[in-house]
């Protein structure tokens, strides 16, 4: 959402100046400023009078800035994965005069939207896993709902499962089915849906963290996401049971657990 604002100067974007009266388009109207992947598109009159384009962070710090070329009614900002969050300022400006300006927020909100045992689900692992991949490793449906991209730096397990993160682990936990690198940093764009995969065997039968009984063994575990635009994490927890004469053969059933 824009929301017009006053700096100095003519602001316009939707047609009006502050005087409530007909803009004129010349004097350097914003027609347009979107998030669109990790990058900030802005669009403005080609005749506008203003000869940059500024963009102030949420601090009120300068962000980036253009010289605007004669004609031109488009521009772009790199916002990377390690921008700061917040409601950004975006200004044509003239020499000191600013002739239009919007603000625009800033910020993703990542959630879990769903999780599965790969075990449970081998169709729906990448191509090329492995049997060990599949009997040990979790599904995660990820949803960026927010207004700018966000990059995952870690995925972690805690809780009653056979094998949880260690603190040590040298990587982000994620797999990295199409990259030439064992872990994966992936970024999800405002309004995208993602999933990835864990690479850090949580549900190993070779690990002593949990105990499988022909009764059931029920327990819970939470997962957890780490951002690096953000600085939060994202949690989301579930029940679980564990069926069957021994871990290498047993039924995990899992299931979200009521907030």
């Amino acid at each position: 959402m824009l929301t017009t604002i006053l700096t100095g100067g003519v602001a316009t974007v939707a047609g009006c100046n502050d005087t409530g009266g007909a803009s004129d388009p010349s004097r350097g109207a914003l027609s347009s400023v979107s998030v669109e992947g990790t990058t900030l598109a802005v669009e403005f009159e080609s005749e506008t009078d203003a000869t940059q384009l500024a963009v102030l962070a949420p601090s009120g710090e300068a962000f980036a800035d253009r010289e605007l070329t004669p004609g031109a009614s488009r521009e772009t900002i790199p916002l990377g994965t390690s921008y700061p969050p917040g409601t950004y300022t975006i200004q044509l400006v003239d020499g000191d005069s600013v002739m239009a300006a919007v603000e625009q927020p800033i910020r993703p909100d990542i959630a879990i939207t769903d999780l599965q045992l790969a075990r449970n689900h081998p169709d729906e692992m990448y191509e090329g896993a492995g049997d060990l991949t599949v009997s040990t490793e979790v599904i995660v449906g990820l949803e960026n709902t927010g207004s700018g991209p966000e990059q995952i730096t870690a995925l972690q397990f805690s809780g009653d499962i056979p094998n949880p993160t260690p603190d040590d682990l040298s990587g982000s936990g994620i797999a990295a089915p199409e990259e030439p690198v064992r872990f994966g940093k992936p970024t999800i764009e405002p309004g995208e849906s993602l999933t990835i995969y864990s690479r850090s065997l949580p549900f190993s039968p070779n690990s002593s963290g949990v105990e499988c009984t022909p009764e059931g063994t029920d327990g819970q575990f939470t997962t957890t996401l780490t951002s690096s635009v953000t600085g939060e994490e994202t949690e989301r927890t579930y029940t679980v049971t564990y069926r069957g004469d021994s871990l290498s053969e047993c039924q995990i059933a899992i299931e979200e657990r009521d907030s």
